[in-house]
């Protein structure tokens, strides 16, 4: 017998906030409500809610520390290779911490999506974490066959974002020019904390502050360093990608993007071997 929940139900069953949960079930497609008539109430059957809680388990891996020091490595050299000396002090600087994170958070996906097919199908990939002077746009350069790296049949791409973001969004150029796309799009959502800079440098700040007059206010809520879930969302061609001018809650600037609703992405285990045969 179907067990039906209502939305508040539904939430707490899932463990997401209520903004994850709209975007979710009303733009990313992730999961349906019943048939409702007007205004009725939304209701959901549990067991499709635990069913598809339970794929996301499956395909989220858990990042540990050496895996974000790899990733905040790669970030710092791309940040420095573009500044020199006098760039210091000048309004460059404030944007450090926001390239930080996006270059650490599309990295941190990479190495998911490396974990996942070496955990759940045994294949082994090699990435590009090297710096290049031009953008490089295929993300998986080596896959093990006969005990030996070949270089991939297609190209891939790996894009990370936001756990609560409901579309995989590439820029126009990505997929018009030819010599930057990919067959292949891969999408990820790592869970990595705005403070995540706060939690690696705890100990020197604590040391820092803590003859300060204010350090008994906060002392207590400084967090630790935790491992890093990320969800290997789905993939898709792309063909597959629709090129709109807007999403919901946001227009783009400077003409369109190419996006897929992460609902609609391909992602079940059956989806995933066609891929890696693929590779």
């Amino acid at each position: 017998m179907v067990k039906i929940l209502s939305k508040v139900e539904a939430i707490k069953l899932l463990g997401l906030d209520d903004k994850t949960f709209e975007n979710y079930f009303k733009n990313a497609r992730e999961f349906f409500c019943l048939p409702r008539k007007g205004k009725e109430r939304f209701r959901f059957d549990e067991d499709e809610l635990k069913h598809w809680k339970k794929d996301l388990i499956w395909r989220t891996i858990n990042l540990n520390f050496e895996d974000y020091a790899t990733c905040l490595d790669f970030a710092l050299a791309q940040h420095f290779r573009k500044y020199v000396g006098s760039d210091w002090g000048t309004s460059r600087q404030r944007e450090f911490g926001q390239k930080i994170t996006n270059w650490v958070k599309g990295q941190l996906g990479e190495i998911a999506v490396q974990k996942f097919f070496n955990r759940e199908f045994g294949k082994e990939i090699e990435l590009d974490f090297d710096i290049h002077p031009k953008i490089v746009p295929q993300d998986i350069i080596g896959v093990l066959e006969n005990r030996k790296m070949r270089k991939p049949k297609i190209g891939v791409g790996i894009k990370s974002s936001k756990p609560k973001s409901a579309f995989l969004v590439l820029g126009d150029k990505e997929i018009k020019l030819k010599e930057r796309r990919s067959d292949i799009y891969i999408y990820c959502r790592p869970d990595i904390p705005d403070d995540h800079l706060l939690r690696l440098t705890k100990d020197l700040i604590v040391k820092a502050v803590k003859d300060k007059p204010l350090f008994s206010k906060y002392k207590d809520l400084l967090p630790d360093f935790n491992d890093i879930p990320c969800e290997v969302v789905g993939w898709c061609r792309y063909k597959e990608l629709e090129e709109v001018s807007s999403i919901p809650g946001q227009a783009f600037d400077n003409g369109t993007r190419f996006v897929k609703k992460s609902g609609e992405l391909h992602k079940s285990k059956s989806d995933w071997k066609k891929l890696i045969q693929q590779l």
